[in-house]
């Protein structure tokens, strides 16, 4: 199975919303936790210890930079390794029994730093302030999506939902491995809209197409409680924009039930459920509209955050940090499967 990308973060209407708990579950053999400034190296271990794992990954990426991770999970092994730094912060549970804290602290020059104290208290200052104006503009925009979702909420979208159920539950798998755990597939990044789902394959996989919120909301519903009715576990992977919105199901390599609608579109399945696509209306074209503000202030903190990375670039012992790494990849080479 080829690896799995995914976001364990959003910028939502609610603000920054985590679910990087579910990379630290205490059931795992192993967590470990990065702690550090921003450059200071966290991303580069995550990645440099990817490369060396020969088992299938879930790659966590940034909700600010895609192209940057900030968690990796390694299904095989039950060991995964984050960026426990705000905004998601994440301390450990069972500390040194399951979590382990790796420092980036030691490997800094801490007077350096302290002499561009002003600095980075500025441009830390800034990039919340436009994170915050960010998530304005996305709750006036989920203000119209709840709408448009409440405009189609109509009997015959209830009929056509609970015949699609009766279609897709018999087509579950029975005993599917793995543990439950919630995710995002889509993200409001500085680029834009950034989606994984078409790397998320499966065996069998279904599309809940036509745009209808309320249809696609009430079918996973109510597959999400007969997964939860037969222990059976996935991941169940939430709207970014919207994180009380469940929008995907996926059981990795197995089964998966993607919906459709405003601001992504299912772009293949194996099935395809859903009512007739009525076309975008006003009120997603001005939800949409709202989104692309709050867009170009998440890429106005993310070049702030460049300039907040190079205060600290100069200043860290980088072959300290890859010592640490060596340590993270040496630890997790001598457990068995």
């Amino acid at each position: 199975m080829k690896d799995i990308h995914l976001f364990a973060g959003a910028n939502s209407a609610q603000g920054f919303c985590s679910h990087y708990q579910y990379l630290a579950m205490d059931s795992f053999k192993r967590v470990y936790i990065l702690k550090g400034g921003p450059g200071t190296g966290k991303s580069t271990i995550i990645k440099e210890v990817a490369r060396q794992i020969h088992f299938p990954l879930e790659k966590y990426h940034c909700t600010a930079d895609a192209k940057s991770l900030d968690g990796l999970y390694i299904p095989a092994l039950q060991v995964s390794i984050l960026d426990g730094t705000a905004p998601h912060t994440i301390d450990p549970r069972l500390p040194g029994a399951v979590q382990q804290t790796v420092d980036l602290g030691s490997c800094w020059d801490y007077k350096a730093l302290a002499a561009r104290r002003q600095q980075i208290q500025e441009l830390t200052t800034e990039i919340s302030e436009l994170y915050q104006i960010a998530y304005r503009w996305l709750a006036v925009a989920a203000g119209l999506a709840d709408l448009v979702q409440e405009l189609e909420r109509h009997r015959d979208v209830e009929v056509q939902a609970q015949d699609c159920l009766a279609k897709i539950l018999p087509i579950i798998p029975e005993k599917p491995q793995g543990i439950k755990r919630k995710a995002f597939a889509s993200g409001l990044t500085s680029k834009g809209i950034v989606s994984f789902l078409p790397g998320l394959k499966a065996k069998s996989s279904i599309g809940l197409t036509g745009g209808n919120r309320a249809f696609n909301s009430q079918v996973l519903g109510e597959i999400a409680r007969a997964l939860k009715l037969r222990q059976i576990p996935a991941i169940y992977l939430y709207c970014g924009f919207q994180p009380k919105y469940l929008e995907h199901i996926y059981i990795p390599g197995e089964f998966a039930l993607f919906s459709s609608h405003p601001p992504h579109v299912v772009w293949t399945a194996d099935v395809t459920f859903g009512p007739d696509y009525r076309g975008p209306s006003e009120l997603e074209a001005q939800s949409l509209f709202y989104m692309d503000k709050a867009v170009n202030n998440i890429a106005a903190a993310a070049k702030l955050h460049a300039e907040l990375e190079a205060c600290y670039n100069p200043h860290m012992n980088y072959q300290l940090v890859a010592e640490l790494r060596k340590r993270i990849s040496d630890e997790i080479a001598d457990l068995n499967p």
